[in-house]
């Protein structure tokens, strides 16, 4: 029952009114350079930047500590009168103050089950989840957050938090991240959010040469319990491990197309083809596209299990033999191979950040550093 969340049931004209809303406010805090860039960015602008940041401390051997912070049900923690006041201090006016205060407040709720409707609570705080405002609201009531952090870089995106820092050695290490992570402490104490030390872990990356245990750094919470430490953690929907292989997340891929497309393979008589082939576009392969190109210079050792449940998925299309070369199926389905995919989706990725005016500059352009895998990221 804990896990339940309260989802608001919005109307058409109230969501259009919101939508109107959500673009002013949007544009004044882009033309007042109030939030960092997040227009048109995405989970997988967020992992280049973490894994890249990474790949450069590898380069300059060193090593990379991350703390990834949980907050419990941060959407729905939000206070309020914080949030009104952190709004009047971006320079919002009295009459926007009033109409955001009608917004936030006089909300109930309850519960259906059944068709019978339990009685209607007050909802004290909390931004309205399913709504256009709801995640701007959250980023603006976190924004000042980032300057906690001294000593380490800190990443925001809606309620996921890193804070990470590379070092030549574990001390150093230690001593940032437990600074900066008790002044982040205090303030989500300050601010009246909960963080949840069930899913909150720290790792230590590094490459496979220069073998240290997470466990020689000992990170506490305020009341002095350690934090966990991780071997592989799952940020923003990629599976990270502690020397950036992503033989873990592959292997998360792998399985979980394989266990779909044997459910799919009882019922495969009874799809056309042309309803084989839109299952697996619009239901199989975005597993196989989210993050790819994070993961593209891995070695060519993990990414052959990917080529493998590739070609399966081909089969299924088109129901041919195990002996079918994968060159005659993809010419049969117009589809480009796997590998030419990615480097599709590089370049995609590349050609957004050069033309559009949101690309920040600290992202890279030339892909993640890779001096410790097999090959090299493909030249532009």
């Amino acid at each position: 029952m804990s896990n339940y969340r309260p989802i608001s049931i919005i109307n058409s004209i109230v969501k259009v009114y919101e939508k109107i809303i959500f673009n002013q406010l949007s544009e004044y805090l882009t033309l007042n350079n109030i939030l960092s860039p997040r227009k048109h960015f995405s989970t997988t602008s967020a992992l280049l930047k973490f894994t890249n940041d990474i790949f450069s401390g590898f380069d300059n051997n060193m090593l990379t500590g991350a703390l990834f912070i949980d907050l419990t049900k941060a959407f729905d923690m939000v206070d309020h009168y914080l949030l009104l006041d952190k709004l009047h201090s971006i320079g919002l006016d009295r009459s926007s103050l009033l109409w955001f205060n009608s917004y936030l407040h006089h909300r109930q709720q309850c519960v259906l089950f059944n068709g019978s409707y339990s009685n209607f609570l007050s909802v004290d705080k909390g931004v309205p989840q399913g709504s256009s405002l709801g995640p701007l609201l959250f980023s603006i009531f976190i924004n000042d957050l980032p300057t906690k952090c001294i000593y380490t870089n800190i990443q925001l995106y809606a309620d996921d938090t890193v804070i990470y820092t590379s070092k030549s050695n574990i001390v150093d290490i230690q001593h940032s991240i437990q600074h900066d992570f008790n002044s982040v402490q205090l303030w989500l104490q300050s601010n009246k959010l909960l963080l949840n030390k069930s899913k909150s872990y720290f790792m230590l990356f590094q490459k496979r040469l220069r073998p240290v245990a997470a466990s020689e750094i000992n990170l506490t919470y305020l009341d002095m319990s350690p934090i966990s430490a991780a071997e592989k953690f799952k940020y923003l929907g990629l599976w990270l491990d502690s020397s950036l292989s992503f033989s873990a997340h592959i292997q998360s891929i792998v399985h979980k197309i394989s266990y779909r497309l044997k459910l799919l393979y009882l019922s495969i008589n009874c799809f056309s083809l042309s309803v084989r082939k839109k299952i697996i576009s619009q239901l199989i392969i975005p597993t196989l596209d989210y993050g790819d190109i994070i993961y593209q210079n891995t070695t060519l050792t993990n990414l052959r299990p990917l080529n493998v449940i590739y070609n399966s998925l081909c089969r299924f299309i088109l129901r041919c033999p195990f002996r079918t070369h994968h060159c005659l199926m993809f010419q049969q389905l117009s589809w480009l191979p796997l590998s030419s995919r990615r480097q599709l989706h590089w370049l995609l990725f590349i050609f957004k950040c050069i033309n559009l005016s949101w690309f920040p500059r600290e992202l890279p352009l030339i892909g993640p550093s890779c001096s410790h895998f097999h090959h090299q990221p493909h030249s532009i």
